[in-house]
């Protein structure tokens, strides 16, 4: 899948919004890649012997160097057109129910491109990725079990309660403790505990940097046990607690 960021964006040659009528034709092979969001319309693209329909609020990326034939209705969209590191062999059509977020992405990369400020080029590639995320993190979602979305929500809602653990997460979630870890491990390729830690680390830095003694610190995000607090810092920023009070400085 082209949004997990496996293939890398080497450049952004274009932003395009268009409207057009009805058309049907075949595209010849182009040199760059492209990620439309359709805000008007609808469109066949036949390619590699495959059929992707598109319809209003769809995104389509079409990568470079592939020929294929396109029919579309009336149609109004925004493009981004970009070269990546390697060629992808086929299309891929992105479909959500709430596309609002998305939208609004592609009208700034848009407006990125046309106003063409001091340092765009970064802002506009930083843009695209955000769009990226914004689509796969939509796509993980709606292909994820309730249960196991509600157990995110939970954690991340919570995480600064020292009691927490992964039985008081899944009562509340409805889900199996054994299917739990597996999407988890599976999603976010650590374990739960990893990514509680995590949490509570970012959180008692703040603190820390803020002013917040290192003993309160580790007790507001959930750590009771100074001693293990300490030694979760060092494995994760190589340094001791009482050094967070430096941190952005």
């Amino acid at each position: 899948m082209f949004c997990n960021g496996e293939n890398p964006i080497l450049r952004i040659t274009d932003v395009t919004r268009g409207c057009w009528n009805a058309c049907a034709f075949t595209a010849v092979p182009r040199t760059y890649s492209s990620l439309i969001f359709r805000i008007k319309g609808s469109a066949a693209i036949t390619c590699c012997g495959k059929e992707y329909r598109i319809n209003t609020n769809d995104i389509l990326y079409i990568p470079q160097n592939l020929t294929f034939q396109a029919e579309y209705t009336d149609t109004e969209l925004i493009a981004i057109h970009f070269v990546t590191a390697n060629d992808d062999k086929k299309p891929e059509v992105y479909s959500f129910e709430n596309t609002e977020e998305l939208y609004k992405l592609f009208m700034r990369a848009a407006a990125l491109w046309e106003n063409k400020e001091p340092g765009y080029p970064v802002y506009l590639m930083a843009q695209l990725y955000t769009i990226l995320g914004t689509i796969l993190a939509q796509n993980t979602a709606s292909a994820l079990p309730r249960p196991f979305i509600k157990a995110i929500s939970f954690i991340n809602a919570n995480y600064k309660n020292s009691a927490i653990n992964v039985n008081m997460i899944c009562a509340e979630a409805g889900i199996s403790a054994t299917a739990f870890r597996g999407l988890f491990r599976k999603h976010y390729q650590k374990t739960p505990t990893q990514y509680f830690n995590e949490l509570r680390l970012a959180y008692a830095r703040n603190l820390i940097s803020g002013g917040m003694t290192v003993e309160n610190a580790a007790c507001e995000s959930g750590f009771n046990d100074p001693k293990y607090f300490a030694r979760v810092v060092k494995k994760h920023y190589g340094c001791t607690p009482r050094d967070l009070k430096f941190y952005g400085k």
